[in-house]
């Protein structure tokens, strides 16, 4: 029986990781405290408890919380800044840990002077 629990438990886990676009590296971690969960340590951290409260479907509702109070939406974290099931761009890993308050995994990637100059050769300046 208590394996029959614990297989459920890893099933609803792999179910609910193919909800998200982008699961490295984080894994279980991005949901839970643990990363191996088990039956008896099956703690959800706090992106996923609001991934619990959306029904299990990530989407553009969670895509746009900070679950984890970092200051970095929950989509940006894990690659789906839209929430629409896919991928940024060429995303193939989370950049942060949505559940766990960190400095959401990266830089800005161009300072504010590249910017302008790169929108005003779009902008016809």
């Amino acid at each position: 029986m208590t394996v029959m629990v614990w297989s459920a438990v890893c099933l609803a886990t792999d179910l609910d990781m193919a909800q998200l676009p982008v699961s490295l590296p984080n894994l279980c971690l991005a949901c839970h405290t643990s990363a191996s969960p088990s039956a008896g340590d099956s703690a959800l951290n706090p992106f996923g408890e609001d991934f619990l409260e959306n029904g299990r479907v990530w989407d553009s509702n969670l895509a746009q919380l900070n679950s984890d109070g970092d200051n970095c939406l929950n989509g940006v974290e894990v690659g789906d800044s839209d929430g629409d099931g896919q991928p940024d761009g060429n995303v193939d890993e989370q950049s942060g840990n949505p559940g766990v308050a960190d400095d959401c995994g990266s830089d800005d990637l161009v300072d504010e002077r590249t910017w302008d100059a790169l929108k005003a050769m779009f902008d016809g300046n």
